[in-house]
């Protein structure tokens, strides 16, 4: 089994947060512009959706801190060291899928078609997982994976 460069898996996984980070900008950029426009204009009824949009702004605001303190965490991981076991910075195949032991990244797509699961130390899991070797077993509510690799 060939292995996946870790920095491609790595570069996948920042362009992706990146993403994310840009499209919460931009949505946060149009609520603001909107709530600056609805300022400007005379109100046509009673009902004033300024607090529905001023919450969902405060949210999208939450998220973005959210997203740029992840990618901080996704910088800070040492992605020339060879991990043994499962730990963060860790690339993971078992005989069900294959994770990355960084943020909440989800699935990207490295190597054209090889897909990469960015998993948090918060996702349960990652509990389950955690100290895990190759040629170890975990189990994780009724699924059983084998770990095939730890890199």
């Amino acid at each position: 089994m060939k292995r996946i460069p870790k920095k491609e898996i790595f570069d996948a996984c920042v362009k992706r947060q990146e993403e994310l980070i840009d499209n919460f900008t931009n949505e946060i950029e149009t609520v603001e512009k909107e709530m600056n426009d609805r300022d400007n204009m005379p109100s046509q009824t009673d009902h004033n959706p300024a607090a529905e949009q001023l919450a969902m702004y405060n949210e999208l605001k939450k998220e973005l801190e959210f997203l740029k303190y992840e990618m901080r965490v996704l910088e800070e991981l040492d992605i020339e060291k060879e991990y043994t076991e499962v730990a963060p910075g860790a690339v993971v195949v078992t005989d069900k899928r294959t994770f990355f032991v960084c943020v909440s990244i989800e699935e990207v797509e490295v190597s054209g078609d090889k897909k990469i699961f960015g998993l948090s130390t918060e996702a349960p899991i990652y509990a389950s997982m955690k100290g895990v070797k190759k040629g170890e077993d975990f189990k994780f509510r009724s699924y059983h994976y084998k770990v095939l690799d730890v890199y």
